[in-house]
């Protein structure tokens, strides 16, 4: 008699439950993309090589300081790598694995504006 019951009741239950179109991926199962990473630039990498951290600036001007350990801002992206001149940052959230890596533009020993020994600061008067 039970056995009547529990087959009565799975067949009224499937009548209930919605046809599901079998070429459209599952709802569980569809890529989520991260936040995207236009526009965003390596501002700096400081430290020693056990613990470097690196600050990125928003394309509107906000820094964020970033370190291995600490969670990012940035949602779906982790760090892979941090070095003395870049940053990776990977993600597993799409579709696919990303990665991107920002890198600070020129040598190491580049300056802005390289002074020579003797010269004089533009601008300043020698008696000054």
């Amino acid at each position: 008699m039970h056995a009547k019951w529990l087959l009565l009741w799975l067949s009224a239950a499937s009548l209930y439950a919605a046809p599901r179109d079998p070429f459209q991926p599952l709802a569980s199962s569809l890529c989520v993309a991260p936040t995207a990473l236009t526009g965003w630039r390596l501002q700096g990498v400081l430290g020693r090589a056990a613990a470097l951290r690196a600050w990125l600036v928003s394309p509107q001007g906000t820094i964020v300081k970033i370190a291995p350990v600490d969670p990012l801002p940035l949602s779906g992206w982790r760090v892979s790598a941090i070095a003395p001149r870049s940053l990776t940052l990977t993600t597993s959230s799409g579709c696919s694995p990303q990665m991107i890596t920002f890198s600070l533009k020129g040598s190491a020993y580049a300056q802005d504006n390289p002074l020579s020994a003797g010269e004089p600061l533009a601008g300043a008067d020698a008696g000054e």
